[in-house]
């Protein structure tokens, strides 16, 4: 079977063309990164620090990244600190308790370039809770769902 030189030729371009393949498929079907748009709105991803007891919860599209910080305030509420490689226009928090939406507040800036944001929120009732998150930045709308967990609270 090794005899024949087709057969061994075949046999060593094969992979090759397989692996070029590879690459040309996704160079021609796959989505390309663009700038976010004016009045567009976006999906922040939560790193995986969200989802452990870390004290912070990442956030990012791209290059567009937020990081939240609790503070713990009292026995009812929580201090929720917001930091963004870009200056904000808007930015708006609110709590799921239980499957309960509680009136989304909006934070202010404590910063002069509009990068530094926080809020007071009611303590949440459970680790089962979550966090709804909406910045506005040039014009564009970033959004996020982000579980409890990382705030470090004892229920």
């Amino acid at each position: 079977m090794f005899r024949n030189k087709h057969v061994v030729v075949a046999m060593l371009v094969a992979p090759v063309l397989a692996i070029l393949a590879w690459f040309a498929v996704d160079y021609f079907v796959s989505e390309r990164p663009h700038a976010a748009r004016t009045g567009g709105t976006y999906l922040l991803i939560a790193k995986s620090n969200c989802r452990y007891d870390s004290g912070q919860c990442d956030l990012t599209n791209g290059d567009f990244e937020l990081t939240l910080r609790p503070t713990e305030i009292g026995e009812s509420m929580v201090t929720l600190d917001l930091e963004s490689r870009f200056a904000l226009q808007q930015a708006t928090v609110g709590l799921v308790n239980n499957g309960i939406e509680a009136e989304p507040s909006g934070m202010v800036s404590s910063g002069a370039g509009a990068t530094h944001w926080s809020t007071m929120l009611t303590r949440p009732q459970s680790s089962e809770s979550t966090l709804r998150i909406a910045v506005v930045a040039q014009g564009a709308t970033y959004y996020a769902e982000v579980p409890i967990v990382f705030m470090r609270l004892e229920f």
